[in-house]
């Protein structure tokens, strides 16, 4: 027996966390990206409100109705585990812009540290998004914020 056995059990809720929707899964993406640091900055969620509020998959949705469970299922599952269990919810002709959207909010902070270069690489492969695209909108998205943030190693 380890000190480590209990018998008390484990809420595997957000484990198994699983979006109700694309729009969710959406948010559930953006968050675990923006949470990977362990921070997330009142820039950053307003980055994201700003640019899915616009979206015509957002129209009549309440964006705080879908934060409160990603952010219950992040603090008990992680990124990985939050994207792994969203990305089949996203309609293939959106992983792109999910993607673009993802990096922008990324940058809203001004920081782009180690781990959110990882979780963004983690995602694009999550989405099946090819090299050549995932590079293509790295770029773009880097040319967009030239002088508005720093890279961290």
């Amino acid at each position: 027996m380890s000190i480590f056995d209990t018998n008390v059990q484990s809420d595997t809720s957000a484990i198994l966390y699983t979006p109700q929707s694309e729009q969710e899964a959406w948010v559930a993406i953006m968050y675990a990206c923006m949470a990977v640091d362990g921070e997330i900055s009142d820039t950053e969620i307003d980055k994201m409100c700003e640019l899915l509020i616009v979206k015509k998959l957002f129209n009549n949705k309440e964006i705080a109705d879908y934060y409160e469970p990603v952010m219950k299922a992040h603090n008990l599952s992680g990124s990985r585990s939050i994207i792994d269990n969203s990305v089949s919810k996203i309609d293939v002709s959106n992983k792109p812009t999910l993607f673009a959207l993802t990096m922008e909010i990324l940058l809203a902070d001004g920081i782009l540290g180690d781990n959110e270069k990882k979780i963004a690489e983690y995602l694009s492969i999550a989405l099946e998004l090819s090299d050549e695209l995932a590079k293509k909108i790295v770029d773009v998205m880097l040319l967009k914020n030239k002088g508005n943030f720093i890279i961290v190693n």
